[in-house]
């Protein structure tokens, strides 16, 4: 092993791997889905999902796309933090049922939103 080589254990999982598994559980309730439900949706079991989410097994690049898309998110979104504490109830609130909208009812609430905005 080279002087600039540094390996991980390979039993723990990273940051990153646990970050994006925090985001996808917080995404995957957040629209109404069962962990069977995104299984089905992006080709896995759902024992597979469980994994992904506790950072026990790496998302692949191809089952990130796969993610973002039953997600209605971009694979970017998946790298964010989305733990609402912080947020008012309202936002919360806001943030779940987003998930159950279809994309032209998103887009007429954020048409909405940038209206009262503007007053």
């Amino acid at each position: 092993m080279s002087r600039y080589t540094r390996t991980m254990p390979t039993n723990v999982a990273s940051e990153i791997d646990l970050q994006i598994g925090k985001t996808v559980r917080t995404r995957r309730e957040n629209a109404g889905l069962t962990q069977a439900d995104l299984g089905h949706a992006i080709g896995v079991t759902f024992q597979q999902v469980q994994k992904y989410e506790r950072g026990t097994n790496r998302v692949s690049a191809a089952a990130m796309v796969r993610v973002a898309e039953a997600l209605k998110c971009s694979v970017a979104d998946l790298y964010d933090d989305p733990d609402p504490s912080g947020s008012s109830v309202s936002e919360r609130t806001i943030l779940k049922l987003w998930g159950k909208l279809r994309e032209a009812e998103r887009d007429a609430v954020v048409a909405m939103i940038r209206e009262f905005v503007k007053r």
